[in-house]
């Protein structure tokens, strides 16, 4: 055997079922098809040689004690988020300091403020439907808005937080992922902002790596995984014109991920459902880096290219804005161009000097950003549907028991794929 156990992904989830199976005496090897740990975290200079910025998953809340555990013990640091201090809107191409509805829509816009908050609050209680008989899951976030009946104005607000909740296609992906999100503060969609309290410094990436380093586990990196083959008393993974063994393998990888591996036999039938239909995760995350803009202030757009901005740091004589849309026909986060036209919107009196981002959805090892549920296929993504085959367990903040989407479900997710390695026969 060339270990106990293989792990296949280097992100926060394989990190944390290292580190588990290693203090559990087991000799682990991790394989990554990345060059770099981390997974959907990668922090990077701006630019090539500005600050250290965040360009996957970046915050945390005040509830995620694993990773709070877990940052100081490797060395990092967590860096409290800006506070909000200037709060604005684009409502009918104008800027608005007064609020998302105009006068005469503010009676049908608090309606369906109210709407949400109250379907939010028994979705996370595990109502299917509320109280009217209208459905809450198997919906579509563009079907749920034509239900609520609002203004444009209030569909473009709840439409720039579903760029950091469900982000994707608002045809495809279950209106739930915004509801959930919107349950953290009562059902409202603008309190989501109140609890990304954190992040870490100098980013998730580094976190991974050194558990992984910690653990003892043997780490080889830019080798990516195509085939996992479950033998007799053993498994097989497949990388390179290499084949490991093992005595069992955590796949440490997302629903949009999965696909490239072969796995021998067949997975599932419920696995392989979820894994054929995919996540709807495409939304955009990039920084712009601008003068005149103060720290602290959060735009909402109309719906439209550049959704949600947050001047969210200064360093040296600059401010870093973070920015979110979706990644659909008329956006072009890649286009100097077109980013400083969107930020015109947003900060009318700001100098754009430059802008950076990853792109996520055309990434081979990501597939996509942040767990975003297709509606009608909720089923998939359910923990449930992801406990271990054979030798194999899986390991994915995509469908952790616990705090899915965010990377403390990764780290719960890793443990739990680690503990049921341990009791395997």
């Amino acid at each position: 055997m060339d270990a106990d156990v293989i792990v296949v992904g280097a992100g926060l989830a394989g990190a944390a079922a290292a580190r588990k199976l290693a203090k559990a005496g087991r000799r682990v090897r991790v394989i990554e098809a990345r060059d770099r740990c981390g997974g959907r975290g990668f922090a990077k200079a701006y630019a090539g040689n500005g600050p250290q910025l965040e360009f996957g998953g970046a915050w945390i809340t005040p509830w995620h004690d694993r990773l709070r555990a877990l940052v100081p013990e490797h060395g990092l640091e967590l860096r409290p988020r800006a506070a909000v201090t200037n709060r604005l809107w684009l409502r009918d191409g104008v800027l608005q300091g007064s609020g998302a509805a105009s006068p005469d829509d503010v009676t049908a816009h608090e309606r369906a403020i109210a709407r949400v908050a109250v379907d939010s609050i028994l979705l996370k209680k595990g109502m299917t439907e509320n109280e009217k008989g209208d459905v809450l899951t198997g919906i579509s976030f563009a079907a749920y808005l034509d239900r609520l009946g609002c203004p444009n104005s209030t569909r473009g607000l709840f439409s720039a937080w579903w760029t950091v909740s469900g982000n994707g296609d608002h045809d495809k992906v279950a209106a739930s992922e915004f509801l959930a999100s919107c349950s953290y503060d009562n059902g409202l969609a603008e309190g989501m902002i109140k609890f990304w309290s954190d992040t870490v410094v100098p980013g998730m990436g580094v976190l991974a790596e050194r558990m992984i380093r910690a653990s003892g586990a043997e780490l080889t990196l830019d080798d990516p995984v195509t085939q996992v083959v479950q033998e007799s008393g053993h498994v097989e993974v497949v990388a390179g014109r290499l084949r490991h063994r093992a005595r069992a393998c955590i796949v440490a990888l997302g629903i949009n991920q999965m696909p490239r591996i072969g796995f021998t036999p067949w997975l599932s039938d419920g696995k392989t459902a979820a894994l054929a239909a995919g996540h709807g995760g495409r939304s955009f995350k990039l920084w712009i880096k601008a003068e005149g803009v103060p720290v602290g202030t959060l735009v909402t757009g109309d719906g439209n290219g550049i959704e949600f901005a947050f001047a969210e740091r200064t360093e040296d004589g600059a401010t870093y804005i973070v920015a979110f849309g979706l990644m659909q026909e008329g956006n072009h986060p890649s286009d100097p161009a077109w980013v400083r036209s969107q930020a015109a919107k947003f900060f009318p009196n700001a100098r754009v000097i430059s802008h950076d981002w990853h792109d996520w959805v055309d990434d081979p090892f990501a597939r996509g950003t942040w767990v975003a549920a297709l509606a009608g296929h909720e089923a998939g993504y359910e923990s449930s549907n992801w406990q271990p085959e054979g030798r194999i367990a899986f390991a994915s903040s995509d469908y952790a028991r616990e705090q899915a989407g965010w990377f403390e479900g990764a780290v719960i997710s890793g443990e739990d794929a680690a503990e049921a390695v341990l009791n395997f026969r």
